[in-house]
């Protein structure tokens, strides 16, 4: 479940381009025990699944 929300803040901010930096100062405060590595295997799955998209340093929601 914890994922689940997890996923939903991380779309919804990513209807801006953001880097990995920025994602994770979002969300640390909604996910007190977030580490950036488990933010980045989360937008690699996503990456996989057409979702999300990486492109100059930043991650957006696939078009």
């Amino acid at each position: 479940m914890r994922d689940r929300r997890l996923e939903a803040h991380l779309l919804a901010l990513l209807r801006e381009a953001r880097t990995l930096e920025d994602l994770h100062l979002q969300l640390q405060p909604l996910h007190p025990g977030l580490r950036k590595a488990t933010l980045f295997a989360l937008l690699v799955r996503l990456g996989r699944e057409g979702r999300v998209v990486f492109h100059q340093g930043r991650f957006k929601i696939a078009p």
